[in-house]
């Protein structure tokens, strides 16, 4: 199943290590394939996350686009400031 966004400061996005494990071996055989981003979340680095359009993307190349989303829970963080890097 496809999971929703999480967002943060308008950042769409989806962690790796909260996708399903079938998504996360697949995405293990492309590592570039979305690319992977790091957000500076309250001073700490989120690693291993993706873009959501571009979840959606290789989602729907991968395993097609009928399938339901899973509504991720946002949490609640006070954030202190946002960096996106690639790498």
């Amino acid at each position: 199943m496809k999971v929703g966004p999480q967002s943060y400061r308008g950042i769409d996005f989806v962690r790796e290590a909260d996708l399903p494990a079938d998504q996360q071996a697949a995405l293990g055989k492309t590592p570039n394939n979305p690319e992977r981003i790091k957000i500076l979340i309250n001073g700490s680095i989120v690693e291993n996350c993706i873009y959501y359009k571009d979840y959606e993307r290789w989602y729907n190349e991968t395993f097609g686009n009928e399938a339901p989303v899973i509504s991720m829970v946002s949490r609640s963080v006070e954030p202190v400031s946002v960096s996106v890097s690639q790498g």
